[in-house]
Formats: C-alpha cells, structure tokens, sequence
C-alpha cells in the first residue's frame, strides 16, 4: 500500500504552539473517544488506527496514546511496538508500550498472585480445576459477555468449552475465570471505574445493574443514597492505592480499571487500555450530574496535563518500519 506524506483529514488543525494527543486504536476502536476530541479545548485531540498512522511518512510532535494492544495479531503487535520505540527515541511522549501488555489470562493471573484479586482465572488449555466455585468462561480481546453463564461443576465447565467451540470459539482463546461480585444492596450490582492518564488518576463513575454482570448501567435501578456515594467516590477517589498497584502491575499508563468490592475488598475485573469516553449532561439525580461534571473536568485536565510541552518538528518514519523478514 502506497504511503501517504500525511494523513492530514485525520489530524485536527489549529495553533501550531497548541499541544497534540493522539489516541492509536484498532478499527474497532475508533469510535471511543470521539466525545474527548470535541470536548478538547486546550489540545488538539486525533484518533488514528495503526494502519492509518503507519501509513504516513511523517507523525506530527505528540503524546501518542497506545491502545486496544488485545485486539491485534502478534505480528500487528510487533509492528505497533516498533513504532512505539521510534516515537519515544525521536522525543514523543508515549503511553502505554504495546511489547508490555499482557493478556487478560495473565493479568488476572498477575493481580491474584499479588494479593489484589482473591479470585483466579485459567486458561483451558490449562487444564487446571479452579479452586473456587461457581466460575465462567471469557474469551482474550472481548469486551462483550462471557461466553458462559455460572457455571457450579468441572463436568459443567466440560460441556461449555466443547459447545463454545463448536460455535467456533479457538480453545486457545477461553478462560476460565472464578466468580467473585457482591451485591450493594439486596439484588443490586455496583461496578466501579478508575482511570489513569499518564501520572495522573481518577474515579469514574459507578454504574449499577441488577445482575452480577454489570456493564452500561440501569437507569433508575440506583437509590438517592447510592448516586451521592457515587459522588464522593468521583471526588474522592478512595481506592486509588489498590488500584494504582494494578495499573503498575498490567503496566498500563493509560486505560480504565473496572473493578468490585468483595468482602470491602477491590477486586479488578479487567483494564481496558481503549474505553469508551463520554461526557453525559443529563440525568434525574443531581449527584449524578455532578459526578459527571467531575470526571468530564478530571479527564480534560488528565489530557491536558499529559499532552503539555509536546513540540517540536514531525517525526520521519522509516521506510518500512519493520523489515518484511521479521514479521
């Protein structure tokens, strides 16, 4: 494919002084920050997939923000390494290195050997009994629902990887997770978020579900009491200690940590390097739109600060980046 001098409808214009941030994402993942790139005042915010930007023959002075490192091949990774290296030798500000991302197998796995998590997680091809009960079974690079329900028995986990893969899902790909949410209240499930930017971290805002497997939230299934806690978690931040332990661990400088509370314990579920980002204005609780006003405001004061004192002249990328031979 032809390498294009600079895809210049893809980066936004304005000062030439004004700092830049682009986020690298994969196809599927262009559109999780497009609220970010209108909300931006003090830097010009772009969104390019790998393709895109390997395509250039030049990338302007920037923070360059790695992302959905779960969502490529290994030899996409190894491509999207290099020119994380290349920037970060040439003077750009980098955040997350795709050669250190781990897979969600081994960062659960990581997270329960350090203390953090009390449940495990397993590959199939493991195949390793867990040791707590009930369990489910997710797939590496998904961010939809488990491939299982609960699943009470090894016989039970048997039969739910062989009719996952006769569905079509590679055996390589499944993992075993134990179970491990509690409610907040009598049949009512809180998921909590963190975010980190660069040096910086902050709370997000809680969303709640009547089942175990909270993902987007129900409206109307919180109480008054629930959304002003959320509130001081937003402002607060209470569990930033365990949280930043986990960022360190996955080594994840940018990303969202969604987690639980077991027993008054954080439990990290997943940290997803290319979350979705918006800023809602509307809501029928007060608290909660001023827990929104607060994320929208530590977020944008997240990017600014990481995105600060990035300048200077383009950077050449080499022709190819990586020699053909060593994919």
């Amino acid at each position: 494919m032809k390498r294009l001098p600079l895809l210049a409808r893809l980066l936004p214009s304005g000062h030439a002084d004004q700092p830049r941030l682009t986020y690298l994402v994969s196809p599927r993942g262009v559109r999780t920050h497009r609220a970010v790139v209108s909300a931006s005042r003090n830097t010009q915010v772009s969104i390019l997939t790998y393709d895109e930007a390997l395509q250039c023959s030049r990338l302007p002075a920037a923070t360059y923000v790695f992302t959905d490192m779960d969502r490529l091949s290994p030899p996409q990774l190894k491509l999207a390494s290099a020119l994380h290296t290349h920037l970060r030798v040439h003077g750009q500000s980098v955040l997350n290195n795709p050669a250190r991302a781990m897979s969600r197998a081994g960062l659960l796995r990581a997270l329960h050997d350090a203390g953090i998590n009390q449940f495990n997680a397993y590959r199939v091809e493991e195949n390793v009994r867990p040791e707590r009960w009930p369990v489910f079974i997710r797939t590496e690079g998904s961010h939809t629902a488990p491939v299982s329900g609960l699943l009470e028995s090894w016989d039970a986990v048997r039969t739910a990887v062989e009719e996952a893969m006769e569905s079509g899902i590679p055996v390589s790909n499944m993992i075993i997770i134990e179970y491990a949410a509690e409610p907040v209240m009598p049949g009512l499930f809180r998921k909590l978020a963190s975010f980190r930017f660069g040096n910086t971290q902050f709370a997000h805002n809680c969303v709640h579900e009547d089942n175990w497997l909270v993902k987007y939230g129900q409206l109307g299934s919180a109480t008054p009491e629930l959304y002003q806690d959320d509130l001081r978690i937003v402002k607060e931040n209470p569990y930033a200690e365990a949280v930043a332990r986990a960022f360190s661990i996955a080594h994840v400088e940018y990303g969202r940590a969604d987690f639980g509370l077991v027993n008054g314990r954080v439990q990290v579920y997943e940290i997803n390097s290319n979350p979705t980002v918006g800023f809602p204005e509307q809501h029928p609780s007060r608290d909660r739109i001023e827990a929104y006003a607060t994320f929208r405001r530590n977020y944008l004061e997240a990017l600014d600060a990481a995105s600060s004192g990035i300048h200077g002249k383009a950077v050449k990328l080499p022709i190819p980046l990586l020699p053909t031979k060593s994919l």
